[in-house]
């Protein structure tokens, strides 16, 4: 009974992890559907003739999911259209990409599905009253990875099927995926603009469990930056990652915002930052409160099938994680709930 309610109580942060996918998917969502960091991976971290051939500078959002009833349940990750540089601009070009935190050889059956379906939605839009100049866009799949799993073999269609003859493997279609490894990059020498930078970094650091410790470096790219609009949010979305990612204690916290001061001094970033550091983390222990106490409650209920308003009402509002451990283990031991409502006193 005790450990079991002791398990029941080990609630953190990530019990109340926003919903929609893990953090690192979220995270990756938000951030790489802005065009210019998006523009930016494309330019720096895959094939350099992507950079030379395609307008990255021209990059719109697609909608993630525009399938129909029939397959409402499919989402694209990110998905951009943008055209060839070349003298009429008019070859369309659609990039879909997906964010994988751990290795899933079938995410190439996923990007196939998104690509055939787009396709067929743009030729059913507009393809069929213009079948004799209509063409489909051309399809760059990407495939951004920042796992810890080693990741080695790129997605490819032949390694998803059975096997066959070599003279029958011609028939297999064949299709280049661009498989961004983010942890294969140098931490001190990411290219991009600073915002970029301070995603990759972000990503990488969450990955490898350095993301508190190292958050002076990750904001150290948002120094000479404006701390409004755009860069703010992003800004908030970093401090919201490391919070969901990474457990730390509150002295290690408190160690991270005072490593927080630039070179120039406390600057106005630099109380920014360690003003939603502070508020992240403050959230968290709150989060983890709740946790405990919606646990205590249950498990009550469990054990005597109706518990008093009054009882419940006081367990919600202790924040003291200390005393809400404490009070776990008379929820297990208690023989009434007179007995526990004593050792609320």
């Amino acid at each position: 009974m005790k450990a079991s309610a002791r398990r029941q109580s080990k609630r953190t942060a990530t019990d109340k992890k926003p919903s929609g996918g893990n953090p690192h998917d979220r995270f990756a969502r938000k951030t790489m559907s802005d065009p210019q960091i998006a523009a930016d991976l494309l330019r720096y971290y895959t094939d350099p003739v992507i950079a030379k051939y395609i307008n990255l500078d021209g990059l719109k959002p697609v909608p993630t999911q525009n399938f129909g009833k029939e397959f409402q349940e499919l989402f694209k990750d990110i998905a951009f259209a943008s055209h060839l540089m070349d003298k009429k601009g008019k070859a369309e070009v659609l990039i879909i990409a997906e964010h994988k935190s751990k290795p899933e050889p079938f995410v190439l059956l996923q990007l196939l599905v998104y690509l055939a379906l787009s396709w067929y939605k743009r030729w059913n839009d507009v393809g069929r009253q213009q079948s004799k100049k209509f063409r489909l866009p051309v399809p760059i799949l990407v495939v951004l990875y920042n796992g810890k799993e080693p990741w080695e073999d790129e997605p490819d269609i032949k390694s998803l099927v059975s096997p066959v003859p070599p003279e029958l493997e011609p028939f297999i279609p064949q299709v280049r995926v661009l498989f961004i490894r983010l942890n294969q990059f140098d931490k001190q020498n990411l290219l991009g603009k600073p915002e970029t930078q301070a995603v990759v970094e972000s990503m990488i650091r969450a990955t490898e469990g350095t993301f508190v410790a190292g958050l002076k470096s990750v904001f150290g790219h948002f120094e000479d930056l404006s701390l409004e609009g755009k860069i703010l949010e992003l800004l908030e979305d970093i401090v919201r990652y490391c919070n969901w990612v990474e457990t730390v204690t509150p002295s290690e916290v408190d160690r991270a915002i005072a490593n927080i001061n630039s070179e120039k001094g406390d600057t106005e970033m630099s109380q920014s930052i360690k003003a939603l550091i502070k508020k992240a983390f403050a959230d968290r222990e709150s989060y983890v409160a709740e946790g405990k106490a919606g646990s205590i409650i249950r498990f009550l209920d469990r054990r005597f099938q109706k518990v008093p308003k009054a009882i419940k009402d006081k367990v919600s509002a202790i924040k003291d994680i200390n005393r809400l451990d404490e009070l776990t283990d008379q929820a297990a031991d208690c023989q009434s709930l007179a007995e526990f409502r004593k050792s609320l006193q």
